[in-house]
């Protein structure tokens, strides 16, 4: 993925800019770009007749996405296509979702998910792809090399991730903002991976991020973001 020609960190919408409008929606992608952030973050399932859709939650309004159609969701659930189209002039991390009990989903939503972005014009280092399911990660990264992936993780121990990315070529890792330190970024570096946390809303944290050397915040506060690094450039 593409550095910036800033010194601080690429700032992500965390599903879009969601502070007055409902998130991972057209909206909340659509304000993300007339912010002038780097990039958005979004979440990614696979409906029962195979498209892919945006939202986080494994259900919405009562209806689980994984054994629904496209019709059977409200309207303001985007299209993961119709959701790019907005965001085509922005990086986006697409976090592919599967619930608990359906874990291959994941596999099956990461192979779809690859045919989708092959087939669109804009280039392939704008997107990356990331999940907690790092076989899923591994599989898109293994069926797909020239797309950019990234691991999630929730809490210690790191090692072991930094490690596995390294091995299986990803691009980076994305750990929970409490978890990140000057060893993880220093480790991470010095394997070639980028490291970007989440969900940073503190500004004095994002701070002490940027001192260390992170390379994207992703966050619920984007613009709050952006006018707090601008001053501090």
């Amino acid at each position: 993925m593409r550095k910036l020609m800033t010194p601080r960190p690429a700032i992500f919408a965390h599903r879009g800019v969601s502070q007055n409008v409902r998130e991972n929606t057209i909206r909340a992608f659509e304000l993300a770009l007339k912010m002038g952030v780097d990039g958005v973050e979004l979440d990614i399932w696979q409906t029962r007749d195979g498209h892919i859709v945006v939202h986080h939650d494994p259900q919405v309004d009562g209806i689980s996405i994984e054994t629904a159609k496209v019709p059977d969701l409200p309207n303001f659930v985007p299209t993961l296509s119709a959701a790019l189209d907005i965001c085509s002039s922005m990086r986006v991390n697409i976090e592919i979702k599967s619930s608990a009990a359906n874990p291959s989903a994941a596999f099956q939503l990461g192979e779809a998910l690859i045919n989708l972005l092959r087939l669109r014009s804009e280039p392939i280092e704008r997107w990356l792809v990331s999940s907690f399911n790092h076989d899923a990660v591994d599989r898109v990264k293994q069926s797909a090399p020239e797309i950019p992936t990234a691991l999630l993780l929730w809490e210690p121990p790191w090692h072991s991730t930094i490690e596995h990315a390294v091995d299986r070529g990803h691009l980076a890792v994305h750990p929970h903002e409490s978890m990140v330190d000057a060893k993880l970024v220093e480790a991470a570096k010095q394997n070639g991976l980028q490291v970007n946390p989440w969900t940073v809303n503190n500004l004095e944290r994002a701070n002490q991020l940027v001192a260390i050397g992170v390379d994207g915040l992703i966050t619920d506060v984007p613009g709050d973001m952006l006018k707090h690094l601008a001053s501090k450039s």
